[in-house]
């Protein structure tokens, strides 16, 4: 899940229709994805819970928050619930279910790192 991630904030394409399971793929891939990181910035990342996913497993779940900003400075969140799938000792996405965005605290730290509280920062 954190090098998907990272690959959606270093434009890194190929490596997200790579790690996406086959079955899943679609002929559009490369344009919807590059879409989404033209028009998003990516704040932080929270991993909420896994399960599975050891080297041991084929399967693996990952709840997580990812923090992003808009193109029109809009900051907001996804947060799902993925699965993944081992295939040739690789981990692939399969699929994820979306949640309701979380609610932060004013006086918690922000989600980007800055070490500032959230009220001072991205909670503006």
């Amino acid at each position: 899940m954190r090098s998907r991630y990272s690959a959606f904030c270093s434009n890194n394409v190929d490596y997200l229709i790579d790690t996406l399971s086959p079955e899943k793929r679609e002929p559009n891939d490369e344009t919807i994805i590059q879409k989404t990181i033209d028009n998003t910035k990516w704040l932080g990342l929270k991993i909420v819970r896994s399960l599975k996913g050891l080297a041991q497993d084929d399967t693996g779940v990952v709840e997580f928050i990812a923090f992003y900003q808009t193109d029109k400075n809009q900051v907001g969140q996804l947060h799902e619930s993925s699965r993944f799938i081992k295939k040739d000792a690789q981990w692939l996405y399969l699929d994820g279910d979306q949640l309701p965005p979380v609610k932060l605290s004013r006086n918690d730290l922000c989600f980007c790192g800055s070490n500032k509280k959230y009220k001072k920062c991205h909670g503006v």
